[in-house]
């Protein structure tokens, strides 16, 4: 995934999280809404981000 196609992913799960915290969703609806961030979180690669974020000990 190249750092475009990231971007747009995670705009469009702030965008999910924001209108279901703003619009006062029904139980169903935020459920809906946080099965749709699961999918989206899901489709990102984070094999390209683990030498970042981990390292080898000494």
């Amino acid at each position: 995934m190249d750092i475009d196609n990231l971007s747009e992913t995670v705009a469009r799960i702030q965008f999910i999280a924001d209108v279901s915290l703003i619009a006062h969703c029904k139980e169903d609806e935020l459920k809906m809404a946080l099965s749709m961030i699961s999918d989206m979180a899901g489709t990102i690669d984070t094999s390209s981000f683990q030498d970042a974020i981990f390292f080898q000990a000494d």
